[in-house]
């Protein structure tokens, strides 16, 4: 049985690609026309960075809103220590106790 890569083992090859696709389109009219014409969606977000604290270590959450409809669409916990660091989406009752804790956010 063949193991296929995650996501985390792929992702420097199609940024790669991504970026090379980009540089292309950039040197070229026809090439951008035609890559920002095949753009899947085109998404507005506000996202929050809420700081708790900084140095080594250092932790703080993203929260995602959307403007339309003004709700917190996504949470991601960030931990970071010199050199090194980590996320985590939050789901279930993390995200619903994150969420409420900053909902103010969404009062725009």
């Amino acid at each position: 049985m063949i193991k296929e890569e995650t996501c985390k083992e792929r992702i420097d090859k199609e940024l790669k690609g991504r970026l090379k696709d980009i540089k292309e389109a950039l040197n070229n009219d026809e090439k951008r026309e035609e890559y920002e014409e095949n753009l899947l969606a085109l998404s507005k977000r506000i996202t929050y960075r809420v700081e708790l604290s900084y140095g080594g270590p250092q932790d703080y959450f993203t929260i995602e809103v959307n403007p339309e409809t003004k709700e917190i669409e996504g949470i991601i916990y960030h931990f970071l220590d010199w050199f090194d660091g980590a996320e985590r989406v939050l789901e279930g009752e993390e995200f619903e106790a994150v969420a409420q804790m900053f909902s103010y956010l969404t009062d725009f």
